[in-house]
């Protein structure tokens, strides 16, 4: 019987991949779950895979790792592998660095396991949405910083070789033309009251992430040391940097964006910036065409 349609195999798995459940990394005594979208490879073949490391935007809380997970297979499916990580809650008694630490953690925890799930240890990319995104900046402007350094996979590297931000806060200190500066000195603790007259929250939820970020720390070294702008420094040696935002965001003004734009390339460091017009915070931000500069972006800073 003639077929109506005769196809060859795929020896190689070209375009194909797998997911991977039931990983976990540790920080300071806590297990996160991650989730592994790998490229599928010949079982004889001996190909590693550069990795991107993704955290979703939380607010800080609690990331859902799922969330562009279709979108972030295709990534697989064109060769880069992604790890979907999660970090702790502020709001649940965990204060900034808590969630740059953890971040940090998964970095070192999959170069540990690089054999195991047959990824390149010395081609690691961090891309983040949001929250997500300021701690993107934060990874990539730090790598390797004893600061935020813990025990967990220790003899492993936590710096990146690339790091894509869409929409992240940059200046939490000058955050929608409020300048926190100009009201409080560094020991001053800072009232629910005062941090609602800088930024807007209509139901107090990032008010009270804002006050777990704290702790008991100063509020204005927390906010200076969580803003990535504070972090460039002049003839520092960085990885590129892939900035995106869209002009009709509502939640992280636009103006963070172009401020760590500027402040990278003033020092050097090598930053593209993306506007997406009418794009807002998520939703109708993304498109094929974007994720696909994005791939293009990690896929060249990744394989030069």
């Amino acid at each position: 019987m003639k077929p109506d349609a005769i196809f060859n195999c795929n020896p190689s798995l070209a375009g194909m991949a797998s997911i991977t459940e039931n990983v976990s990394f540790a920080c300071e005594g806590i297990t996160h779950p991650l989730t592994l979208i790998t490229p599928n490879r010949d079982e004889q073949a001996s190909a590693r895979f550069p990795l991107v490391v993704f955290l979703q935007g939380s607010g800080w809380t609690s990331p859902d790792r799922y969330y562009q997970l279709p979108q972030l297979c295709r990534y697989a499916q064109r060769g880069l592998a992604i790890a979907s990580i999660t970090h702790r809650n502020a709001q649940e008694g965990h204060p900034f660095p808590a969630y740059l630490k953890d971040a940090k953690a998964a970095i070192r925890f999959l170069r540990s396991r690089a054999d195991e799930f047959h990824l390149d240890p010395d081609r690691v990319a961090f891309f983040g949405t949001s929250s997500g995104g300021n701690t993107a900046l934060l990874v990539g402007l730090s790598g390797d910083d004893p600061r935020y350094r813990t025990p967990d996979y220790a003899g492993h590297s936590d710096s990146v070789q690339a790091v894509v931000d869409c929409f992240g806060p940059t200046d939490m200190l000058d955050y929608e033309g409020n300048k926190l500066t100009g009201l409080l000195d560094g020991e001053r603790e800072l009232s629910r009251q005062a941090l609602a007259q800088y930024f807007s929250d209509e139901e107090g939820g990032f008010l009270d992430t804002l006050l777990g970020l704290f702790g008991d720390n100063s509020p204005l070294k927390v906010l200076r040391a969580m803003s990535p702008v504070y972090a460039v420094k002049a003839g520092g040696t960085y990885p590129p940097f892939m900035l995106l935002q869209g002009d009709a965001d509502d939640i992280v003004p636009l103006s963070q964006t172009l401020k760590m734009h500027e402040k990278l390339q003033s020092s050097g460091a090598q930053s593209t910036y993306v506007l997406v017009r009418g794009g807002v915070h998520e939703g109708n931000f993304w498109s094929q065409e974007l994720h696909d500069t994005i791939f293009n972006f990690l896929n060249k800073s990744l394989r030069g």
